[in-house]
């Protein structure tokens, strides 16, 4: 109970600190969450399409999207536990459905240098990560489809600081090791937006973890697909995939790892973005949902989850974009 307690209370500090950050009109010049992204080729005069999707981020997968220079985009997710049996067998009776745990909870800032390259940091709760990363679309689609599709290189790097998930057994000295709590990933993001309406992107996605358990391999290749269909003005509905090629985690050996599914809705309100999501991922960051998602649809192991996007424009001009 003082743990639910805990988290509770972190969970309404965290709104209340949103809450005040949003009445900040003097920071956040647009009304629009597209806006951030959307831009123009100023030197051949040739139109970008609008941005595909609403934020750097669908459910589990980024997005090819990237904030404009001098914005800063604030994101608090969260994932509690199973809705059904999870992969530890703890009932739902008992966590109402999840609601009374997280699995994780994530709070990360990431920055425009350039219209085109972001970088960013973060704190998850599962394994206690920091992350810093970076992000830099070197491809935009056009109206004209000269450019059919954008493209956007995603990498991360996360260091662990729970020393307890790298204890060595047979040679405790090993464990405090600094390189063991490392682990990185990247993500080449493909996307086309194909109508007003429907986006779709394809992810191929590579980790590499210095610490693995036995019969593990450090290195996992994976390929994501994710899309965003907009069923009225500032609702649409978000699905994504990933999909493992490692011997290790596929879904009919005995390891129990499986590959992560993600279903929701995202709410544009001005300002924010609201996602309500599902998902069988138990984090969030891609060092380990990609390779340890323990749970599975089919048997109860989804949880529901929830993510909420805030931008701000810190240039002391607004910038002058349209729709």
């Amino acid at each position: 109970m003082k743990a639910v307690n805990r988290i509770m209370k972190t969970s309404k500090l965290l709104f209340l600190l949103l809450f005040c950050l949003s009445q900040n009109s003097f920071l956040f010049a647009q009304d629009d969450m597209l806006k951030l992204l959307n831009e123009q080729d100023t030197l051949t005069g040739k139109e970008f399409m609008n941005p595909a999707f609403k934020t750097n981020r669908i459910i589990n997968l980024q997005t090819a999207e990237v904030i404009k220079k001098k914005m800063l985009d604030i994101k608090i997710a969260h994932r509690f536990s199973a809705i059904g049996t999870s992969s530890n067998g703890t009932s739902s009776v008992h966590n109402l459905w999840g609601f009374d745990e997280s699995s994780d909870i994530r709070i990360s800032f990431d920055y425009g240098l350039t219209n085109n390259w972001n970088v960013g940091f973060a704190r998850s709760k599962y394994l206690e990560n920091w992350e810093l990363n970076t992000k830099w679309k070197f491809a935009s689609q056009r109206r004209d489809n000269s450019m059919p599709f954008t493209a956007t290189l995603f990498c991360v790097a996360t260091y662990s600081s729970k020393q307890s998930m790298y204890y060595i057994f047979d040679n405790p000295s090993k464990s405090t090791e600094l390189k063991r709590h490392f682990a990185f990933a990247s993500q080449l993001v493909l996307s086309r937006k194909f109508s007003d309406r429907l986006s779709f992107e394809i992810s191929p996605i590579y980790v590499h973890r210095n610490f693995v358990t036995v019969n593990d391999k450090n290195e996992a290749f994976a390929l994501g697909a994710g899309g965003r269909l907009r069923i009225t003005k500032r609702m649409s509905f978000i699905a994504d995939y990933v999909y493992n090629f490692g011997e290790y985690r596929k879904v009919k050996n005995k390891n129990g790892i499986y590959n992560p599914l993600g279903l929701g809705l995202e709410f544009e309100t001005g300002g924010h973005v609201f996602s309500l999501m599902f998902s069988n991922a138990a984090a969030i960051n891609e060092t380990q949902f990609v390779t340890n998602t323990v749970d599975t649809w089919t048997k109860g192991g989804v949880r529901f989850c929830f993510t909420i996007a805030r931008g701000f424009d810190l240039s002391k001009k607004k910038v002058a974009s349209k729709l």
